[in-house]
Parts: C-alpha cells; sequence; structure tokens
C-alpha cells in the first residue's frame, strides 16, 4: 500500500458513493464508487471492491477494482490480476500482473515530462491494447 511516509489519508468504503472531485495529500483507499476527479501528488489505491469513474491523476496508482476514464500517474500504475481497466493510461511506468484486464489507449512519458505534466516527446510510445487473463483463468471467473 502506502510507501515510506505516505499515511493513509482516508478511504471510500464499501457501499459509498462519492460524486464530484477528490483532493488528498497522502494516500487514499477506494473500496466503494467514485464518479468524478481524482487529484493528488501521492498514491491512489482502488481495492478489489472499488470502482472509479472519470478522471484520476496522481503519482501512483493501484488497480485492483475498476477504473473506467483516463488515468495520468507521475510515476507508476500497477494493475493487480483483479483489475479491470477501461482507461487512456499516460504514466511512466505500468506494471501488470497476470490476470489483469485492460483495454484502452497507454502511452509511457518520461517521468520527469509526466512530472512536469507537459507535452508528450515525439518518441513517446503510444499502444492501444486490450489485454486480458489467459482463457483458463477468464473461465474461473465466470464460473464464480
Amino acid at each position: 500500500m502506502a510507501r515510506g511516509s505516505d499515511a493513509l489519508n482516508g478511504f471510500v468504503d464499501s457501499g459509498c458513493t462519492i460524486r464530484g472531485e477528490l483532493e488528498f495529500a497522502n494516500s487514499f483507499r477506494i473500496d466503494g464508487t467514485l464518479e468524478g476527479t481524482v487529484r493528488s501528488r501521492s498514491e491512489l489505491v482502488v481495492g478489489e471492491a472499488g470502482v472509479v469513474q472519470g478522471e484520476i491523476e496522481v503519482a501512483r496508482c493501484l488497480v485492483g477494482g475498476q477504473v473506467r476514464g483516463v488515468v495520468r500517474a507521475t510515476e507508476q500504475v500497477v494493475l493487480h490480476a483483479t483489475a479491470r481497466v477501461w482507461a487512456e493510461i499516460h504514466t511512466p511506468a505500468l506494471v501488470m500482473e497476470s490476470g489483469a484486464f485492460l483495454e484502452g489507449k497507454v502511452t509511457m512519458v518520461a517521468a520527469k515530462q509526466a512530472a512536469a505534466g507537459g507535452a508528450l516527446p515525439p518518441r513517446a510510445a503510444t499502444v492501444p491494447a486490450t489485454v486480458a487473463a489467459p482463457p483458463a483463468a477468464r473461465s474461473r471467473e465466470n464460473s464464480r
């Protein structure tokens, strides 16, 4: 979860829904639903039951649940095995565990560029992506 001195700043628990803008200083965890915009210079954790629809602008985004929209991370995006993501992702580093699902566009930007919020360099890699779990893993999911 949070790295170093980043203490958990708050959370949205399962069964709760927030609509609007969320800004926080340290780490924040979502296990409920958030519709809107999330901004921070720290870490957002979307738990397995969490759903975020909208725009995310953070340093690190760790996803175990669902995300739909746009994700901009200045450091890293991590998609855990339970992640289901339909989004446009801009980040210098993307980590996907086996079983994670991603459909959308991934743009890899240099870390300095991402932190500055500048335009993409001409050599930036833009990859349309649909990545899913192997068929055996999907059939186990469908049987749950």
